[in-house]
């Protein structure tokens, strides 16, 4: 049985408004892979609470990608990081160890397979 993920309708109103029809540049995919990759370069990658990554991770990656969705004082994790963390224990990419994350080998395969490939797994978990 496949693992189930909640996508609230905030995620769908984010990813319409980013959507540029002229482009075929997937976003989605590609913070998905750059969260992976930057977590297999890092090794382990410390969590805050049970499958949440400390709030500067997420930082740098509103940097990198321009969103600025954990602005604000109270860096509540921004409902496109929460389904990308969901999705990638889901499809086991990730395993927490105690208090920090990591890549499996899973994830490491993952990172080897084309965009379609990973596209495909993340519209999923979403249709």
């Amino acid at each position: 049985m496949e693992d189930r993920i909640n996508v609230h309708t905030e995620l769908f109103q984010w990813l319409n408004q980013q959507t540029d029809l002229s482009s075929y540049q997937v976003d989605l995919v590609d913070g998905f892979v750059f969260m992976l990759k930057k977590i297999k370069r890092h090794k382990l990658i410390r969590l805050t609470r049970k499958g949440e990554l400390h709030p500067r991770f997420w930082k740098s990656h509103d940097r990198t990608f321009g969103y600025q969705l954990m602005k604000g004082k109270k860096q509540q994790t921004a409902h496109l990081y929460r389904f990308y963390v969901d999705v990638a224990m889901a499809e086991q990419l990730l395993v927490a160890n105690g208090d920090r994350i990591q890549l499996t080998d899973k994830g490491d395969e993952y990172l080897k397979l084309s965009a379609d490939g990973q596209l495909d797994l993340l519209f999923r978990h979403i249709w």
